[in-house]
């Protein structure tokens, strides 16, 4: 498995909800449900992420992409690189984040499925 860190970008994604568009609220409700449990789930990894020492010291940076699966308590059943950066140190940390922050929140019951899958991008990033 390959880990990699901190820096995030959550999209923000806006629903515009027109008159006729009113059949289809339950959907439009789901997606919101959908869209903040995504945010919380990208969070909790964020917050188990850390740099690894070596890294810094060396100035590397990069990107991982995840791809995860979680069951209905929030334990993580698989874990997917989808974007290696080009250090197997931040690799190992991305994944790393993802074992440290199991159990993740379980899925809402609103959103109807036993199994959540959502992808995280962690960039490791050095400030300055």
């Amino acid at each position: 498995m390959k880990i990699k860190h901190f820096a995030l970008a959550l999209p923000l994604l806006a629903a515009a909800i027109s008159v006729d568009a009113m059949p289809r609220l339950n959907g439009v409700k789901q997606q919101n449900v959908s869209q903040k449990y995504e945010t919380d789930l990208t969070r909790h990894t964020l917050k188990n992420i850390s740099y690894p020492r070596r890294a810094q010291e060396k100035g590397w940076e990069g990107e991982v992409l995840l791809k995860i699966s979680i069951n209905k308590k929030g334990e993580v059943q698989e874990i997917q690189v989808v974007k290696e950066s080009n250090y197997s140190s931040l690799n190992r940390e991305a994944l790393r984040s993802v074992e440290r922050a199991n159990p993740y929140p379980g899925i809402p019951d609103e959103l109807g499925t036993d199994t959540y899958f959502f992808t995280v991008p962690i960039n490791f990033k050095m400030s300055g």
